[in-house]
């Protein structure tokens, strides 16, 4: 019978796995952000994922030779100010299988300074970008100024505008044609004011990116039907855009136990949107 070789000794698999990671480390078009895929990914390549010591000579090799494009943009970010946390989150966020290798040059210190020159401090730049890492695949020129300007038109000022974008970066991607002014066109109709649709923006951005047919519209046909007009929908839209921010699951609740108890009006609605579950059930329920 074979003896077995002693534990942790080398094997010949060992050397083998060894050549085949420097193959790969030298040939493949590997990075820091591929080599975190999960399990799922690679086998859909036809591949098995690396463990954690070759991952690291990978990593490592890659590193050395100088191919692993990636970290020229990790590498910038990190010096700028960005935690290791902080990059992680970038890269999970930055697209499905894409790698985290923006142009330094022609995509992160423009956008950064940009981003700066709007009036958001670095802090707020660093939660836009770690929140919403999109911003890097996006065109400057053609998608965020014309957002910005368009915002800019509508009434909001500067600080506003920045505010707003360090809370909702994915505002700035928001299509003006097919999103933000089918928005501001909708709200109109209703008999909002311009300057309440802007006010309503500046506090509740996530608001726009919203659908009208699935989301929006079923709300207000909703409010039509437990009884208010035209004219009160408007104005409590109006005073209270949060309002749309609401499931429709949780508004249709609401109004229901509001008007059970015969309490559903204009004010009742504000002030019943900002409580939550406990308050409201201990309230009204």
């Amino acid at each position: 019978m074979r003896p077995r070789p002693p534990r942790g000794a080398l094997r010949p698999s060992h050397f083998f796995a060894a050549a085949i990671a420097v193959a790969a480390a030298l040939s493949l078009p590997l990075s820091s952000s591929s080599l975190r895929w999960g399990s799922q990914t690679w086998l859909s390549a036809g591949l098995r994922r690396p463990g954690t010591s070759t991952t690291r000579l990978l990593l490592a090799l890659r590193s050395s030779s100088g191919t692993d494009t990636a970290t020229q943009a990790e590498s910038y970010l990190l010096s700028w100010g960005l935690s290791e946390q902080q990059l992680d989150k970038v890269r999970a966020r930055y697209g499905q299988n894409l790698n985290f290798n923006p142009d330094v040059e022609h995509k992160v210190k423009p956008l950064l300074k940009w981003l700066a020159d709007l009036g958001l401090t670095q802090v707020q730049i660093q939660k836009a970008v770690v929140d919403f890492p999109v911003l890097f695949r996006q065109h400057l020129e053609q998608q965020l100024k014309p957002c910005v300007r368009w915002l800019l038109e509508m009434g909001l000022d500067r600080s506003n505008v920045a505010k707003m974008i360090a809370r909702e970066p994915r505002l700035c991607s928001r299509s003006i044609e097919r999103t933000l002014k089918p928005f501001v066109g909708w709200l109109s109709e209703l008999g909002i004011e311009k300057s309440q649709i802007a006010k309503a923006i500046a506090n509740q951005p996530q608001i726009c990116g919203l659908s009208l047919e699935n989301n929006l519209k079923p709300k207000v046909r909703l409010l039509g039907e437990r009884g208010f007009s035209q004219a009160q929908i408007a104005r409590t839209l109006g005073r209270t855009p949060v309002i749309l921010g609401l499931s429709l699951k949780r508004l249709t609740h609401r109004t229901s136990i509001l008007e059970a108890q015969g309490l559903l009006a204009e004010s009742s609605l504000g002030t019943a949107k900002k409580m939550t579950e406990a308050n409201f059930a201990s309230r009204f329920e």
